[in-house]
């Protein structure tokens, strides 16, 4: 949930709040719906982003190597439409073209546009279009009209089962893979990396990921085989112009995002010039993902982390940071954090051991935190949780998506633009 509600918002999720109990997102809904939006009349190639943890970070990564490409057939800089989930501050952020989210009035024009469509394509009883997959087809359909020479699409939920599987993407980055939403994607992890890797088509030319679980692994050769694809695994050795400061976990899915890209361009035959790539990719910007604030009352990070791995890598990073403004001899001091029982919330409140002070927080009210309520004496409101937080001086924010748009609304972070595109 994103911290601000739009009017346009309204025809992307009605028929999401409309749905009968027990009853399915329909990729047939989304795909007749997309059929009358026209997202897949002339297509441009397309790069899909697919895995548990790291995709937000692969996708703007991906589309800003992809703006500094040169399209030899008409001798100009490539454009790129960016289509992520979720949404931050606003769920306009969910559609991008150039590292630009859409504007309010294109956004409502686009809002327009789709409740047309819905209405033009009578529903059958077969299921529901889901916000994300609203938000896929609309954003391609509206990226290919404004002239993108190529889409990343970042999955919402799953690969085979997600609106991005409508797609035949030439190019598939495949970020770390675990175990998650069982109930949508499967009971194993095998399900869930299966499902991932049903993206993967017959136009897919190249698959680019991480170093995976054993079984994982094999379900990507396998997938290769199948469809006679590359595989390019991507380890923090591997070359990327991202910049060195990046936590590594960043700089990781940075550099998965930079392959793909290249082997886009090198596929379509693209020119990509490395220095405008540097200077691009010291430009993104990517709030809630470990990024840091500088505030007089100390230094602040929010990330979204969800895991005890991730959490870890957002405490070592956190470390530097504290470090660097001078506070590192004060120990960790507090963290603000909210993880919902859907999450392996004990585990997760488990790595804040070395903070001074722990505040943990509800961010949404749909959800329980009857885990969090054992642990800690108060669970309060995020507002309240990180009013409190970012009155004692350096502070890390970390937890569910809802709770980072809710912590980058009360900084005030801008969250429109991902990165500056060449002129």
């Amino acid at each position: 949930m994103t911290a601000q509600h739009l009017p346009g918002d309204q025809a992307f999720f009605a028929e999401w709040a409309a749905r009968r109990p027990g009853e399915r997102r329909s990729l047939a809904r989304a795909r007749a719906v997309g059929t009358v939006l026209g997202t897949w009349d002339r297509t441009p190639p397309v790069l899909a982003v697919v895995g548990s943890k790291g995709k937000g970070t692969a996708a703007v990564h991906a589309a800003a190597v992809l703006s500094c490409a040169t399209v030899p057939e008409v001798e100009s800089r490539a454009h790129i439409g960016l289509i992520t989930s979720p949404g931050l501050r606003v769920n306009r952020e969910r559609m991008r073209f150039d590292g630009v989210a859409i504007s309010p009035a294109e956004y409502d024009v686009e809002s327009a546009r789709l409740a047309a469509a819905r209405t033009a394509v009578r529903q059958d009883g077969s299921g529901y279009l889901s916000p994300t997959g609203a938000y896929t087809i609309t954003g391609a359909s509206w990226a290919t009209r404004r002239g993108a020479n190529a889409l990343v699409l970042e999955e919402g939920l799953g690969g085979r089962s997600d609106e991005v599987g409508l797609f035949d993407p030439q190019v598939v980055a495949v970020t770390k893979v675990f175990y998650e939403h069982g109930d949508v994607l499967g009971p194993t992890l095998d399900d869930v990396a299966r499902d991932l890797l049903g993206v993967v088509g017959q136009g897919t030319r190249t698959i680019v990921t991480v170093e995976q679980d054993v079984d994982v692994t094999a379900i990507i050769e396998e997938t290769a085989r199948k469809y006679g694809t590359d595989v390019v695994t991507v380890s923090t050795a591997t070359a990327s112009h991202a910049p060195e400061a990046l936590p590594p976990l960043t700089r990781l899915n940075a550099a998965v995002g930079e392959s793909a890209a290249r082997a886009l361009t090198a596929d379509l035959g693209w020119i990509v010039d490395d220095p405008t790539v540097a200077t691009v990719l010291r430009s993104v910007r990517m709030p809630g993902r470990m990024s840091t604030y500088r505030r007089k009352a100390g230094p602040v990070m929010v990330d979204g982390a969800i895991s005890p791995e991730g959490i870890r890598a957002a405490i070592d990073a956190y470390r530097v940071l504290r470090e660097e403004a001078g506070n590192g001899d004060e120990g960790l001091g507090t963290v603000v954090a909210s993880f919902p029982d859907t999450k392996d919330a004990e585990a997760c409140f488990a790595e804040l051991r070395d903070f001074a002070t722990v505040i943990p927080a509800r961010a949404d009210d749909y959800l329980a935190f009857t885990k969090a309520e054992a642990l800690y004496p108060e669970v309060l409101p995020a507002a309240d949780a990180l009013a409190r937080g970012l009155a004692g001086g350096p502070c890390l924010l970390v937890g569910t998506q809802s709770f980072v748009a809710l912590a980058l609304d009360v900084l005030d972070i801008s969250t429109d633009l991902a990165y500056r595109a060449p002129g």
